[in-house]
């Protein structure tokens, strides 16, 4: 399995995935490999995150990458994004169902979503509009804007719940990536569908699309560990 985060905030976005793939039935015995790519940087000012068949997501991204090159605006790469992988799943899976139907013993297409998160741009390629889409197989990819602020994916409970208690849309990048890091890893404590190293990227209007390195990650990690140290302590200290 997997959890995917994107967070808009008033001065860019933050997109980030943990790196753990799940093989095998979840309700048995599972294996767990910790390696898995699931960010992709897509233009200037876009990243695609990735869920679902971690080999059939980074076939499909090859392809996706080598059709939106040169192509900036998100929406513009969300667009041909969704033809190409809805044509190519009609191509593969022309004979599966959408999504399981009870009682009928049908073959069912690979789940595979993406989150898609950045700018719009204007004539002249200057960023505008902050824009989350996602696309989903079991719903032949059609598009779903997330207009709320966030978008999540994967095993999204416990992230649902961290967000709606301390996401604010008038948030920094800087504060955005300590959430989305303490979203993931949160997340990991509960669920071990979710692990491994985390993947995170920030777009902004100056900068652009840029992947944190493992260090600066490690560092938010570090950071974190003492908010929630804090949090602890504030909890049980006598008013």
């Amino acid at each position: 399995m997997t959890l995917l985060v994107t967070l808009r905030g008033a001065d860019g976005i933050v997109v980030a995935t943990d790196s753990r793939g799940t093989f095998g039935d979840p309700r048995g015995v599972t294996a767990q490999n910790d390696s898995q790519k699931k960010l992709y940087i897509a233009s200037r000012y876009s990243a695609i995150l990735t869920a679902g068949s971690g080999e059939l997501a980074a076939f499909v991204m090859e392809e996706v990458l080598r059709t939106i090159q040169g192509t900036e605006g998100i929406t513009a790469i969300m667009d041909a994004t969704r033809n190409l992988v809805r044509a190519r799943y009609g191509d593969w899976f022309a004979s599966f169902a959408l999504q399981p139907i009870p009682s009928v013993p049908a073959p069912v297409r690979p789940d595979l979503g993406l989150i898609l998160a950045g700018y719009d741009v204007d004539a002249t390629g200057r960023p505008t509009d902050q824009r989350i889409f996602q696309l989903m197989s079991q719903a032949d990819f059609a598009p779903m804007l997330h207009n709320y602020g966030f978008a999540i994916a994967g095993i999204a409970q416990y992230a649902l719940y961290l967000l709606n208690r301390l996401y604010e849309r008038n948030s920094t990048v800087e504060q955005l990536r300590a959430l989305a890091a303490y979203v993931i890893t949160e997340t990991a404590s509960q669920d071990g569908k979710v692990g491994g190293r985390v993947q995170m990227a920030t777009i902004t209007p100056t900068a652009g699309c840029q992947e944190l390195k493992p260090e600066e990650i490690n560092a938010i990690l570090v950071h974190n560990q003492r908010r929630s140290a804090g949090l602890k302590d504030s909890f049980f200290r006598e008013a």
